[in-house]
């Protein structure tokens, strides 16, 4: 029997926010696993990735796209980051997917990076409704540095720098329900603290593996 969608709970949702090389992916697959109900995975890379590879970095439609600034002086670090209009609308269609999918019943972790006020606002005003857990993924700089140059993106050629750009940007949004250093424990270790934060508001379907 198909229920009406009258009838159909909102879904939980939970925004994680990081700069690259936070931990961001690693977070959002330990809450999958922790969390009794199934969640949805998704992001700004996944979206971006959907796209025909003529609109990645170093690509023909890079500019509409998604590209990389590099240093003058040493054209293996990045010193900017930009979108092109393919890239923007990736990004505002994900903002309105997940808020269908959690309108619709479905559970969903979204791994975000706010760069910019204009995603942050998009988001919240599509998001707001359905009360999401919004959590910032901030380990110290000179951990995401690391962490980047360990990456097998980072061996393969993928320029450094990235972990730094528009840092101060990303965290500057306010309303953040917790702010975590992935540094201080494992990826299930901070994915408790998220659980525990998302079970002190009423949790329509959640709960959590022991």
């Amino acid at each position: 029997m198909t229920q009406s969608a009258a009838s159909i709970a909102p879904g939980r949702l939970i925004v994680v926010n990081g700069t690259s090389s936070t931990g961001k992916s690693s977070l959002c697959n330990a809450l999958q696993d922790l969390l009794e109900e199934p969640y949805l995975q998704l992001g700004y890379d996944r979206a971006w990735m959907t796209l025909p590879t003529r609109y990645f970095p170093f690509q023909a439609n890079e500019r509409e796209g998604a590209w990389y600034d590099l240093d003058p002086n040493d054209s293996t670090i990045a010193v900017g980051f930009g979108l092109g209009w393919v890239g923007r609308q990736a990004v505002s269609g994900l903002h309105h997917m997940v808020a269908a999918l959690v309108a619709s019943g479905s559970n969903v972790i979204v791994d975000v990076l706010f760069f910019e006020p204009a995603m942050f606002e998009e988001a919240m005003r599509l998001w707001s409704p359905y009360r999401p857990l919004l959590v910032n993924l901030k380990p110290p700089l000179e951990v995401s540095l690391r962490w980047e140059a360990e990456r097998a993106e980072t061996q393969a050629g993928r320029p450094k720098g990235l972990a730094r750009l528009d840092r101060e940007a990303i965290y500057a949004h306010p309303g953040f329900d917790l702010e975590l250093d992935s540094s201080l424990g494992t990826p299930k270790d901070i994915a408790r603290r998220v659980i525990a934060k998302l079970h002190e508001t009423s949790v329509p379907n959640g709960g959590v593996n022991a």
